[in-house]
């Protein structure tokens, strides 16, 4: 390997690291009754993209789910970001958590409790 390919992949994994993440509250909802789950993640771009793979090949995205997912279709779910988050740079990814926990709780207590799955 030369000295400018692993000087390269040094870089990459130094952005990587450094990256800040953007998290948030989000919510998936059957659109037939109302139901619902909250939840919060630190890659927001992660379950978007999972959301529309368990859409796309029929899957459930999450087994709260599965009973209504298989008979209805994930066409019959919507999936919503109710709050974005972006980690600080001096914030330990520990501390990001417990920050979009205590957010999804604030969020969660607009929600009605009743409709949750």
């Amino acid at each position: 390997m030369t000295n400018n390919t692993t000087n390269r992949r040094r870089e990459i994994s130094k952005e990587y690291k450094e990256r800040r993440q953007l998290g948030g509250v989000y919510t998936i909802t059957n659109t037939v009754n109302g139901r619902y789950i909250i939840g919060h993640t630190a890659d927001l771009a992660g379950i978007r993209n999972r959301f529309q793979f368990s859409v796309t090949t029929g899957s459930t995205v999450d087994h709260r789910l599965r009973a209504d997912w298989q008979t209805l279709g994930g066409q019959a779910f919507r999936l919503d970001i109710l709050e974005e988050l972006e980690q600080q740079p001096d914030q330990s990814n520990a501390d990001f958590m417990a920050d979009l926990q205590a957010l999804e709780q604030l969020l969660r207590a607009n929600l009605d409790a009743a409709k949750a799955y």
